[in-house]
């Protein structure tokens, strides 16, 4: 489902001059029937020993070696290297089926949020603004988007960071419950040491702009009934000056998301006919070669 989100985001990332690969341990020949039945149009890099995943540390150590044929594949998931060759990020989820959205390997790759999410402003009641909207147009299976809660926070003034001192309330975005939406542990910002005059009493807290990201995804596909879901809840913070902390505050959000079908299987379709040139033929060899080397 990853390759075919990322398909739709590719002229994105070929303007932001960020190239895309994906490594699989399958062969050149079974990725380029891949590649042609998919119109894929970035690079599938072949790797049927399993030595860039191994060097990568990625091989899935869950195959047991000696009676699978699975055995050599990587861990799903995905990595952002800089142009000195060097790991800046690595998206991988305790859930195999569940994949990072094309947002939020751009916005690694770039050091920033892109495309810029369109946002729903919420009036707050001691001037800290605050935006709330998902980073992506639509939620699909398996594929994970941020619900982004953006604040902006006046000059000389700040809110307290998580964990808050004893008795304040620190910033943070709240789910309401749904059957539907599987979320992941929350992103902060590095929050930064705030010491108040007179007292030396220390605590983490956040200024200015800051986003707070919260990982999203659907655990199910569109039901006629249902082709959309709605994501809902409320920021919460506190903020203060030097002198003064306002009362806590909460806000509540509602955004009605479309969720889009999953991508049809590739081995075949209703009557049984390959969508993939060669599918089983390359799974068979697949399986041969890997029973060969255990």
């Amino acid at each position: 489902m990853q390759l075919v989100e990322l398909q739709k985001s590719i002229r994105d990332f070929d303007a932001a001059n960020v190239a895309v690969y994906a490594l699989s341990y399958d062969e050149a020949d079974a990725l380029r029937d891949f590649r042609d039945a998919h119109g894929i149009a970035y690079t599938l890099l072949s790797d049927p020993d399993s030595k860039v995943i191994r060097s990568f540390g990625i091989l899935n150590t869950l195959i047991d070696p000696n009676d699978h044929p699975w055995y050599g594949i990587p861990y799903p998931g995905a990595i952002v290297v800089d142009a000195e060759g060097v790991i800046t990020h690595k998206f991988f989820d305790r859930n195999l089926a569940v994949r990072a959205g094309p947002e939020q390997l751009l916005g690694a790759a770039l050091g920033q949020s892109l495309p810029e999410p369109e946002l729903d402003r919420v009036a707050a009641p001691d001037d800290v603004e605050v935006t709330v909207a998902l980073d992506g147009d639509h939620l699909a299976l398996m594929v994970q988007r941020d619900l982004v809660a953006r604040f902006s926070v006046p000059p000389g003034r700040h809110v307290y960071a998580e964990p808050a001192p004893e008795g304040s309330v620190g910033v943070d975005v709240r789910l309401d419950a749904s059957e539907r939406l599987v979320r992941r542990p929350i992103v902060r910002p590095a929050s930064e040491p705030h010491t108040l005059a007179g007292t030396g009493e220390s605590f983490e807290v956040h200024h200015g702009v800051f986003e707070l990201r919260l990982p999203v995804t659907v655990n199910s596909a569109p039901r006629q009934d249902a082709p959309e879901i709605t994501i809902a809840g409320e920021v919460r913070w506190q903020c203060c000056d030097d002198e003064v902390c306002d009362l806590p505050a909460s806000q509540r959000f509602e955004l009605m998301v479309p969720v889009s079908a999953p991508t049809p299987p590739a081995l075949g379709n209703s009557r049984g006919a390959a969508a993939e040139p060669n599918a089983m033929a390359h799974f068979r060899r697949m399986s041969e070669r890997r029973r060969g080397a255990g």
